[in-house]
């Protein structure tokens, strides 16, 4: 059982696939909580505000350009928690990461499939880290950073997208079961 904690010739250990799949539920968990923020904005986005207050922004209080995350306002702040765990849970990826070597590539991964892989695994940190990054400068700066923080939110969706698009090539197309190793 020890040695499956670690990544190894027997696939992704324990960690890895712990730490994958949390990160995984709290992205998507992310991007609900934000549709939902959108939404109750009456489809006019987040930071415009309602009616006579229009230009305040989410959660905010007085005439100041900082959003207040533990405010009134219940879906910023679970917004802003869960984007808290997404940072803090790339953060402990990223360093079991590199304290671990990744399993040997999968024998049907051509040299650009490697490559591929390699590739989007890299847009996947700098975009979860980005995406966290700029929620968190969006907290001191105010709504002037929403749109870096929306652009950096569609890199994060953009790898997700590509990434598990190819997973579905090799399980579906490939019929390599690749999947199989992080499950």
């Amino acid at each position: 059982m020890g040695s499956e904690l670690r990544n190894g010739p027997h696939g992704y250990g324990i960690v890895t696939r712990a730490l994958h799949w949390t990160l995984f539920a709290a992205v998507a968990a992310q991007f609900a909580v934000g549709y939902l923020l959108d939404a109750d904005d009456g489809g006019r986005g987040r930071g415009r505000g309602r009616g006579e207050e229009s230009g305040r922004g989410r959660g905010r209080g007085g005439d100041d350009d900082a959003y207040t995350p533990f405010g009134d306002d219940t879906l910023l702040t679970v917004h802003v928690v869960v984007g808290g765990t997404v940072l803090l849970l790339g953060i402990a990826r990223l360093v079991w990461r590199l304290a671990t070597p990744l399993p040997p590539w999968a024998p049907t991964l051509t040299a650009g499939a490697r490559r591929l892989a390699h590739a989007t695994e890299l847009v996947l940190y700098a975009a979860t880290f980005a995406a966290s990054a700029t929620g968190l400068a969006l907290l001191t700066a105010g709504e002037d950073l929403l749109p870096v923080h929306i652009a950096a939110q569609v890199l994060l969706y953009a790898a997700v997208a590509a990434h598990v698009g190819l997973v579905l090539k090799h399980q579906l197309i490939n019929r390599d079961h690749l999947l199989a190793r992080m499950l």
